[in-house]
Parts: C-alpha cells; sequence; structure tokens
C-alpha cells in the first residue's frame, strides 16, 4: 500500500509491534505511523491533531457533531469534508458515518485495482500545466516516492489519497430557509392526515415557520409551476438541471413565474402560508425524481 494511513498501533492492534517507549508529543504519536489501510475504529483525536502525515477514518455522527466542531477536531475545513464525502452536511444525521481526514483538499479512494497516478490526477486537471503541478503537490502531500513523477505510478483499490486544493462543486439540495434552523413537524411517509381524516402517504416534509416567512429554492433550476394547486395551496414547482423536481406548497404569497430561472438560496420564490389542506402556517417540501415518485428529504439535503 501507498498511502501512508495511521492506524494499527494507535488503536493497539498493530500485530507483532514492539513496545515503544513514550515520547512527548507529536515525536510520541510519529512512531506509531505504519504503512497500513486504515482500521474499523477511529484514531485518538490527538493524531489528527498533531501527525503531519495523512490520518483519515470512518467518522460516526453524534448528536453534539456541527460542521464547525468536526473541522476543528480533525484539523481541516469544511470544504474538504465536504469534498470527501460528496455531502454539504446541510443536516448531520446523527448515528450516520462520514470519512474524517486531517488535510485540506479531497480524499480520493481509488476504485480500480491499477488506477494511475496521472489518471487521478487528470480526473480535475488536464491542462499541461495543471496537471504537472497537481501531480507533484499529491507526490508530496501523500509522501510517495519521487519517482512516481517520472514513471507510471499505481495503486491498489481501496487505497486512498489526499489531493490538495481539490474541492467540488456542488449542486446539492439545501434547506427552504438557508441559515435557519429548521423543525420538521410531519416527515416522510405514512401519516393519520390531520385535514382529510384518514391514513395516507406523505409526500414531503411539513415545516413550521411564522406565517410570511421567505421561502428560497432548495436547489437552483427554472419554475415549471407557480399557482394553485388543491391540496398544496399555491404552489411553486422548480425542475433541475437532472429533471429531479421540489415543491413549496401552503405558499401565502409567489414571487415567480413559470419559466423562470431560480438560484438555491438566493432567489425567492415565495412566503410561507396556510393555503391549501393545513392546520397553521407552514412549508410542505417535497423532492421528486425524474420519473415523478416523491423521494424522502432526508437523503437528499446537502446531496445531489
Amino acid at each position: 500500500m501507498h498511502s501512508l494511513l495511521l492506524t494499527g498501533l494507535l488503536l493497539a492492534t498493530n500485530a507483532g509491534a514492539q513496545p515503544v517507549p513514550a515520547a512527548p508529543g507529536a515525536a510520541r504519536w510519529a512512531q506509531f505511523s505504519v504503512l497500513t489501510p486504515a482500521g474499523p475504529s477511529e484514531p485518538r483525536r490527538e493524531a489528527f491533531q498533531t501527525l503531519s502525515i495523512l490520518v483519515h477514518s470512518r467518522h460516526k455522527i453524534a448528536k453534539t457533531d456541527t460542521p464547525r466542531t468536526l473541522t476543528e477536531t480533525f484539523s481541516t475545513d469544511l470544504k474538504s469534508l465536504q469534498s470527501t464525502n460528496r455531502n454539504e452536511f446541510v443536516v448531520l444525521r446523527s448515528g450516520a458515518y462520514i470519512r474524517v481526514h486531517n488535510k485540506r483538499g479531497l480524499l480520493y479512494e481509488v476504485t480500480v485495482k491499477g488506477e494511475t497516478l496521472d489518471a487521478i490526477v487528470r480526473r480535475f486537471k488536464s491542462a499541461p500545466a495543471e496537471h504537472k503541478a497537481l501531480k507533484e503537490s499529491v507526490v508530496r502531500a501523500n509522501r510517495l516516492p519521487a519517482y512516481a513523477l517520472l514513471s507510471t505510478y499505481s495503486f491498489d483499490k481501496g487505497e486512498r489519497i489526499i489531493l490538495p486544493g481539490v474541492y467540488i462543486s456542488f449542486d446539492g439540495y439545501n434547506s427552504p430557509f438557508p441559515g435557519q434552523g429548521i423543525r420538521i413537524s410531519s416527515g416522510f411517509g405514512y401519516r393519520y392526515h390531520p385535514v382529510q381524516h384518514k391514513r395516507a402517504h406523505h409526500n414531503g416534509w411539513d415545516i413550521p415557520k411564522p406565517y410570511g416567512t421567505k421561502v428560497f429554492p432548495s436547489r437552483s433550476g427554472e419554475v415549471t409551476y407557480a399557482g394553485w394547486a388543491e391540496g398544496y395551496g399555491y404552489m411553486v414547482e422548480v425542475r433541475h438541471k437532472d429533471g429531479m423536481e421540489t415543491r413549496y406548497g401552503h405558499l401565502s404569497k409567489i414571487s415567480v413565474s413559470v419559466g423562470q430561472n431560480v438560484e438555491k438560496g438566493k432567489t425567492q420564490i415565495g412566503n410561507v402560508g396556510t393555503t391549501g389542506w393545513t392546520t397553521g402556517p407552514h412549508l410542505h417540501f417535497e423532492i421528486r425524481d425524474s420519473r415523478g415518485r416523491p423521494v424522502n428529504p432526508a437523503y437528499k439535503i446537502g446531496r445531489r
């Protein structure tokens, strides 16, 4: 394996390791760096903060975790964690697992045995000068041998390397209320309908907000419907470039028109209201796939 990963002795599971006298600070941890894939448990947090080599691990989201605490704990930045996990972390789901690391950039996982360094770099930088610069920085950051710059250098499936300065541009789903916390009064799935008084499938989220609160598109796209829609009341529907759609119901006011392009979190599309089948002011928010089937927002917020 070519990646420099911390596990083994950090986790006290490195078979055959010999006892090493304790040393203060980072020097003590440096003695425990080994060339081996990461183990099933997380290294101790000090490893992420004191070692200069690449350290990464799976991390189980705790109720107390926030984007800020994650970046501070693992000595990285939010863009790096977002890019590595293909997740904007609009919602951090307690109990879910993410990949954390202590560098700046995208942690790339090799998915095909024999994938070369050149092929990986070419995915992100194809212009000759940019390709050369990124390749050199990858070699330095991952402490690969110098000959990796001069000849074909390949990796095994499952290896991970840091790509310094490489970040993913997101077109994912955000909250319709950017910068505000949200509470879901009725989630996705079967429920007893409060107006129809029968068991029925709820195709989205009900998000209570004060009457008149501004509503923004969860994702950029084109308005395909803006008007009255039976139980939805006043509703706006936005189609995104991959054919997915989002719907915003029970609005008191609509601020956009059909055919208009709207930008995620920036273009106001309406205001929270009580129109349609509702018992109080809230936004009904839906996500539908390209075939019109409802999708649980819990699995899309922060992602594509």
